[in-house]
């Protein structure tokens, strides 16, 4: 199986072997010979000051639902 940038949609599908050939004559690209579709390299996370960090807290509000009565029918 070859993986392929569909043409229009950019979308990447994969495709047998022995048709790998019709594809091409489509126009459609191989992944790995495109440069558009390239994973990107993953950066290491940039960290806040923690005096920063402390500041904001999220505080959780509780909420009171309705208490739904129902009657019951004889």
């Amino acid at each position: 199986m070859k993986k392929f940038i569909h043409k229009t949609l950019g979308s990447i599908f994969w495709v047998a072997d022995e048709r790998v050939e019709d594809y091409k004559a489509a126009g459609h690209k191989l992944a790995a010979d495109s440069s558009a579709v390239q994973k990107p390299k993953e950066e290491a996370p940039v960290e806040e000051p923690k005096e920063a960090k402390e500041e904001v807290k999220e505080v959780k509000k509780t909420v009171k639902k309705p208490v739904r009565r129902t009657s019951k029918k004889k």
